[in-house]
C-alpha cells in the first residue's frame, strides 16, 4: 500500500516538473524570438504574461499536490 502511494507521488511530481520545464522552454523561445526581431514587443509581452500565469498556476498545483493529504492531479 505504501509503495503504491510513493509511486503515485513520484509520477505526479514528474508530470508537474515536466510541465514546468515545458513552460520555461517556451519562455526562453519567446525571449529569443523577440531578441531576433521575429516577434514585436506587444506579442512578446502577451506571451510572457501568458507563460508567467501558466507557470504560477502549475507551481500552485504542484504545491497543492505535495502538501495535501488528497493527492490532487489536475491538468
Amino acid at each position: 500500500m505504501l509503495q503504491s502511494a510513493k509511486i503515485f507521488e513520484f509520477i505526479g511530481l514528474s508530470i508537474y516538473l515536466v510541465l514546468i520545464i515545458i513552460l520555461i522552454v517556451r519562455q526562453v523561445n519567446v525571449s529569443r524570438n523577440f531578441r531576433n526581431n521575429k516577434i514585436d514587443e506587444e506579442t512578446h509581452q502577451k506571451l510572457t504574461k501568458r507563460n508567467t500565469i501558466l507557470l504560477v498556476i502549475v507551481g500552485i498545483l504542484l504545491i497543492l499536490f505535495l502538501y495535501t493529504p488528497f493527492k490532487i492531479l489536475i491538468f
